[in-house]
């Protein structure tokens, strides 16, 4: 019966260049069978994922809606924090949305800081912020939902994580587990070496199609360079650019 589902939403959510996701909702979506149908691998920690489908019946005259998710087979996580979201996958954008702010746009700046007229709740309560960016602002949307910038993580680690930049930290301890090589102070979040290349790669793209900048920005470029040098594309990173190019004409590029 799971084969079969799997086989109907996979049928369901073919891909076609027609269908570029234009919110957050829309590219989860299409994050999630990407990622099911060729890597199957948590980006932080190398864990095995698996697909678990989820039936919504609707009411009549709406048809039963199937959704794909990723699980894991079995979570490595040991931190004390955020503990049930330990035990599943979410999606992470590598460059936070907090700091697509920082693009040269004023509309999406006033929005995210002081709201805008369309941001007021049914109550009246006016709102602001990444909610508020996402009700008006196409260019946040965009960026938002940009494929090459959303990766598959322990739910645990994206919420410890927030908005922190990458960084060397001194020291190894591995607070959340012998099989999470990831440190996270204060400050910073530091991770893997053989993730840090794909990450510096994912930053750069992001800082060169959208402008924006990251905190200590020159500082932290020269470390990315230097990270993308040390630790060159691998074959997952070269099919995702692959697929995603192809099928969604989005073409990845950092030089």
């Amino acid at each position: 019966m799971i084969k079969i589902l799997i086989v109907l939403i996979l049928s369901q959510l073919m891909i076609n260049a027609s269908y570029l996701p234009k919110n957050f909702v829309k590219a989860k979506t299409i994050a999630t069978r990407l990622y099911y149908t060729t890597h199957l691998e948590s980006f932080y920690t190398e864990t095995t994922l698996k697909p678990t489908v989820y039936i919504y019946k609707k009411k009549f005259p709406y048809k039963p809606m199937l959704v794909l998710q990723l699980g894991m087979v079995k979570s490595p996580y040991e931190g004390s924090k955020y503990v049930l979201r330990g035990q599943k996958i979410e999606w992470e954008h590598v460059v936070p949305a907090s700091w697509f702010v920082t693009i040269d746009d004023d509309s999406l700046k006033q929005a995210y800081y002081e709201g805008d007229d369309k941001c007021v709740t049914s109550g009246g309560d006016e709102y602001k912020g990444r909610k508020c960016a996402e009700k008006v602002s196409k260019i946040f949307n965009l960026m938002e939902s940009d494929l090459y910038n959303l990766v598959p993580v322990i739910g645990a680690l994206n919420a410890l994580r927030v908005n922190k930049p990458y960084c060397i930290i001194e020291g190894e301890e591995r607070e959340f587990g012998e099989n999470i090589d990831v440190e996270i102070n204060k400050k910073c979040i530091e991770i893997q070496e053989n993730k840090r290349g794909d990450v510096a790669r994912i930053m750069l793209y992001m800082n060169k199609k959208y402008g924006i900048q990251f905190p200590d920005h020159n500082t932290t470029k020269e470390m990315l360079l230097q990270w993308a040098e040390d630790d060159p594309e691998d074959d997952w990173e070269k099919e995702k650019k692959d697929i995603l190019n192809k099928v969604y004409g989005m073409e990845f590029t950092n030089d």
